[in-house]
């Protein structure tokens, strides 16, 4: 392998780790920073974690920008996810915090009813493009894999299953059936972690630097 192939290989490698840990650790911070309880992780956008939150769906947005995959198909799906993570930071959440938010929110920053619908388009997007990844690229030279490729196969097919899932939870609770029977229970923060953590292992994952799930000649050393 010659150096430039291996600098370009540590490039897409970096990117996805980097966008893994990003994504993995992006629930867990806003959870931390946001001062009072939120309903959801995009509700922490009202609170003290919310230039962490679109600080970081920034990066995300930027690193994604920077993927271009192995194909033209994926090149493509990485720059509309990345305008989707971009979406989802910019246009806020319908949210009963918006009234009561504890840091200075203006008119523009609030939610409007145009606004919640892009971010729930640009959540849908992105998570939906996200799974294709886990689903088919990843996936495609994996699967039927002895070893540790097939390891890594399993784990990218319970990802994309798992993001497919959250999403299809996200809307069925906000049915109102099931919205009554669910109040308090905040479905929605525990589905978008879950599908932020599933986001975060697979791009981790496919980055290529977990020893126990790459065989040693797919190492760059």
């Amino acid at each position: 392998m010659t150096a430039d192939n291996k600098s370009i290989i540590f490039d897409y490698r970096a990117l996805r780790l980097l966008i893994g840990i990003i994504a993995f650790s992006l629930p867990f911070v806003a959870t931390f920073l946001a001062t009072t309880p939120i309903s959801s992780i995009s509700a922490s956008y009202y609170t003290e974690a919310r230039d962490a939150f679109v600080g970081m769906l920034f990066v995300v947005g930027a690193f994604l920008l920077a993927y271009n995959g192995h194909t033209t198909r994926q090149k493509i799906a990485s720059k509309v996810a990345a305008f989707a993570a971009v979406g989802l930071a910019v246009f806020p959440t319908a949210c009963d915090m918006c009234n009561a938010s504890t840091v200075p929110v203006t008119c523009l920053q609030c939610e409007t009813t145009y606004k919640s619908v892009i971010h729930f388009i640009s959540a849908g997007t992105l998570f939906s493009i996200l799974a294709y990844f886990c689903l088919g690229p990843f996936r495609e030279k994996t699967k039927r894999q002895p070893g540790k490729k097939g390891r890594r196969a399993v784990i990218y097919l319970a990802c994309g299953v798992i993001m497919l899932l959250s999403m299809v939870a996200a809307v069925l609770s906000e049915l109102p059936p099931l919205k009554e029977t669910f109040k308090g229970y905040d479905v929605i923060y525990w589905v978008e972690l879950v599908a932020l953590c599933a986001f975060g292992v697979a791009w981790i994952v496919a980055g290529k630097y977990l020893s126990p799930l790459v065989d040693a000649h797919e190492r760059l050393t």
